[in-house]
């Protein structure tokens, strides 16, 4: 293939490069024609010399009587030229071509000479006049051969010359689409080596991995201290963050604008603080998997938030007027009675885009963290610490710093709640154009499946020990090789969907070792096909454990890899950092267990 692609590639280049009228490219193109030509002078050649034969008897004839216009005649008559005539004709005659040459000597020929009345030619004569006049009849032949043989060869050159150009264009179209093809084809072989490497490096089975009682000893000593240690940060946090979302719903109060509702801790070091709209306005939801209308393939599922004016109807009465006193007692109306509303849109509004009701992420954004600054210097002289923004795109990413060296990271964001389980968040680096669609968060819904899940599994079951696991393994491999596509929370998801297809049975407390290895083998698994499925979005075996909005259970799946789909370079990162993670599995494990044995001697 690469011999014929290189011909191709030089055949190419020499009719782009070689113009049609260059004289080596005709005479390579033209071999036939030349050969056929050099045969043809060679003929005439011979009959040139034939011809010089045969008018050495008249030169010799030649005298130098009489002048006449530059020839002289002699006695008898016949007509002569003088030697300088003779020499000034033989120097046109080296000087000129042959073909001149053979017509002035055929007009020579064709001469009679004069003679007097009565006079008869001699026999000599009669044969050298016979011969001249044979020669002359074979130059006239070959002149006429020569001038048709040459209007033939401008004819032919023409047409040699149109079809010359029809097949250079022909070849570069041909050409090209020859490369095209190529191209085309070496691609597709390039992705099904891709793909067949992908799928040729499952590790997950073949690694080892420490017993089940290795494992539970890991657990208790390694993971779990280090989770009692998180679980102290986590409550320290907690009691921070609730004094400062008091400190920043005292300065919305006084100043005006969201109102702040109470903080939530989700998971280690996340926590969220709702916000809301004050009185009239009030917040609507559009939902819209981002996979249908291809807008981020980061984002799984989001929405965006519009914020509107609840206007009341008014029917007359001085109750249902905006100035009322909350003091006013209306007979005609009970208090139990709704008083009808009207939602309007509001352009314009607060923290939106401009020149729409929908909310800006990057507006609240700057209003969230300049409301935390302003906090912070409220009530920094009570703690012994600094606080700092670690990452000015995230809204709450925060830093505190005390005075030993120790820091601790944690994030306090705004969220927009959907209901009480589901809220709408901020992802950092978001473009522009999707300044106005926000990621919604199930991690409530997660918790409260996962806890359904556990009360259908035997006693101290091993999911909890093998999700802790899993997540320490990552957080070290993160700490070696650096951050990557895979999160945590893929491995909670990992893990949700075995529970739902494995029997309860399996989860017993000596089978942490098989349940292990079923997580690590289900997510490389995930990662080759790049596709791992929310547990909650489109599942049908939820229904029967916890209740969801129909707008949730009657969705299309929603793919968690999709921006693996979309970029092979994070795909191949996620595979690469998490087969190094299995390869340092087993002994990862015994190095700690090894570490830890003499503290407990001691």
């Amino acid at each position: 293939m690469q011999d014929t692609l290189l011909r191709v590639f030089w055949v190419g280049l020499g009719l782009l490069m070689c113009p049609r009228d260059d004289p080596g490219v005709e005479e390579e193109l033209g071999d036939i024609n030349t050969v056929g030509m050099q045969k043809h002078d060679e003929k005439l050649l011979r009959e040139e010399k034939k011809l010089d034969q045969e008018m050495a008897p008249v030169r010799q004839k030649i005298t130098h009587n009489d002048d006449y216009d530059g020839h002289k005649l002699p006695e008898g008559g016949h007509f002569i030229a003088s030697p300088e005539s003779r020499n000034e004709s033989g120097h046109e005659l080296e000087g000129s071509l042959r073909l001149d040459a053979r017509s002035k000597q055929r007009e020579d020929i064709q001469t009679e000479p004069i003679r007097p009345q009565g006079q008869q030619q001699k026999p000599e004569e009669m044969e050298d006049f016979s011969s001249k006049e044979e020669a002359s009849s074979l130059s006239e032949g070959h002149i006429k051969l020569s001038e048709n043989e040459t209007s033939e060869k401008v004819i032919s050159d023409s047409g040699e010359d149109y079809l010359w150009y029809i097949w250079n264009t022909f070849s570069i179209i041909s050409m090209i689409r020859f490369f095209n093809k190529y191209l085309r084809k070496n691609s597709q072989m390039k992705q099904g080596e891709a793909k067949t490497s992908f799928s040729g490096t499952c590790i997950a089975g073949e690694v080892p991995l420490p017993d089940s009682d290795t494992l539970q000893s890991f657990h208790s000593k390694c993971v779990q201290a280090s989770s009692n240690k998180k679980w102290r940060e986590d409550e320290f946090l907690e009691g921070f963050a609730t004094q400062m979302v008091e400190t920043m719903r005292t300065i919305c109060d006084r100043n005006g604008g969201m109102v702040i509702g109470d903080c939530q801790m989700l998971d280690a070091c996340d926590i969220i603080v709702p916000i809301n709209p004050p009185e009239p306005y009030s917040f609507q939801y559009l939902l819209r998997n981002n996979h249908a209308s291809d807008l981020q393939p980061d984002i799984p599922i989001c929405g965006q938030i519009k914020v509107v004016e609840n206007k009341k109807i008014q029917n007359g009465c001085p109750c249902q007027s905006y100035d009322a006193d909350d003091d006013m007692v209306c007979l005609l109306h009970c208090e139990n009675d709704k008083v009808k509303t009207k939602a309007a849109d509001v352009c314009d509004g607060m923290l939106c885009l401009k020149n729409t009701p929908f909310l800006s992420k990057s507006q609240v954004t700057r209003w969230f963290q300049s409301t935390i600054k302003q906090a912070w210097a409220l009530i920094s002289y009570k703690y012994e610490f600094d606080l700092s923004i670690c990452n000015v795109d995230a809204p709450g990413a925060l830093v505190v710093r005390f005075r030993s060296g120790k820091k601790v990271s944690f994030s306090m964001n705004p969220v927009v709640k959907l209901n009480t389980a589901a809220h709408f968040y901020i992802t950092p680096c978001s473009p522009n154009n999707l300044d106005t669609f926000w990621t919604l968060s199930l991690t409530i819904y997660e918790d409260q499946l996962l806890e359904g899940l556990s009360k259908r599994l035997p006693l101290n079951s091993c999911h909890t020990q093998t999700l802790e696991i899993a997540r320490f393994l990552h957080k070290r491999q993160t700490a070696l090789s650096g951050i990557s596509a895979l999160k945590d929370f893929h491995f909670k998801t990992a893990l949700m969907h075995l529970l739902l297809t494995k029997d309860p049975s399996q989860w017993k407390p000596n089978d942490v070792a098989w349940r292990l290895r079923d997580l690590l083998d289900f997510m490389e698994r995930s990662l080759e096909k790049k596709l791992l499925h929310h547990v909650l979005i489109g599942n049908p075996l939820t229904k029967n454990i916890i209740q969801l909005p129909a707008e949730f259970t009657q969705a299309k799946p929603v793919n968690l890899f999709h921006p693996l789909v979309v970029h092979d370079c994070i795909c191949r990162n996620a595979l690469m950092h998490f087969q190094e993670m299995l390869r340092n599995t087993h002994m990862l494990i015994h190095d700690y267990v090894d570490k830890c044995q003499p503290f407990e001697k001691m």
